[in-house]
């Protein structure tokens, strides 16, 4: 298994007090809530020109309030609505995606899951993903382990230059970069940010590339990803700072996600589009 990183954005283990077993039951339940929705429902677009729908707005709302019944000194940030609850000063944040990939899940596609990433102003504490369609439920420990479905899982030794490397990104990323002809992988988009991350952090693609992002939609998987020894990089090498992700709850540009020597080759292979 890779070292753990060093880089701005790293793991942390401090003020975890949490309970594993507690977060996987109430992600099933929302995710039985989000299912009573799925293929079912009418999105509508908000002022960001993405979608929302009912099954965004009940889960989110199920997770805010047991969340703060069982954490009531921790911040709360959510998606919907610009759900902002402060954590004292050095408290932690339990951040919300209550549906990533919701134009996946608007349209019928399975992809797409429930996220919720545990941290403190500078530290990534803990990341948990379910996803209703095929059951699977993704996490970390408090001693740096990742699990799915209740069995450690490594981000794996991908070789970059193999054929059946695979990266992942955003549908129009052909729009922001170009690719270097000497690229011998595939590229996929899945429709849901966080499992892409997920994907890489468990060892099933090699990196992704991802767009400018609000912090919901990079918590849960940038902790898992993060605990499994991988690195979340800007495509010009800057770091993302965990502190400054909290602070400005976005990072804008463009970023690379995956082991760090996996990353640096990708950097080399793509170009930024004038």
């Amino acid at each position: 298994m890779p070292k753990k990183s060093t880089a701005v954005c790293r793991a942390g283990p401090i003020k975890l007090m949490y309970d594993a077993t507690l977060l996987k039951e109430l992600m099933t339940t929302a995710g039985e809530r989000a299912m009573n929705y799925y293929r079912r429902v009418t999105p509508t677009l908000k002022a960001n020109n993405t979608y929302v729908t009912d099954a965004d707005l009940d889960v989110q709302a199920f997770l805010k309030t047991e969340l703060e019944r069982r954490f009531p000194d921790d911040g709360l940030i959510g998606e919907e609505h610009d759900l902002v609850k402060e954590a004292a000063p050095g408290g932690r944040y339990w951040i919300i995606d209550p549906i990533d990939g919701t134009a996946s899940f608007a349209r019928g596609v399975p992809i797409w899951g429930i996220a919720v990433g545990l941290f403190s102003q500078s530290e990534a504490l803990a990341g948990f993903f379910y996803t209703p369609t095929n059951g699977d439920f993704y996490h970390s420990t408090s001693e740096g382990q990742v699990f799915r479905n209740g069995l450690p899982v490594s981000i794996g030794s991908p070789d970059p230059v193999s054929s059946q490397a695979v990266m992942l990104a955003w549908p129009k990323w052909y729009q922001a970069f170009n690719i270097s002809p000497t690229y011998p992988g595939k590229t996929r988009s899945l429709g849901s940010t966080i499992a892409h991350i997920c994907y890489v952090a468990t060892g099933s693609a090699d990196v992704a590339l991802i767009p400018r992002s609000q912090v919901w939609d990079l918590a849960a998987g940038l902790a898992l990803l993060l605990h499994n020894g991988g690195v979340l990089e800007c495509v010009d090498g800057t770091a993302v700072s965990i502190e400054q992700l909290i602070k400005d709850r976005q990072v804008q540009q463009a970023m690379l996600a995956g082991r760090p020597d996996v990353v640096r080759q990708y950097r080399e292979w793509l170009t930024p589009i004038s």
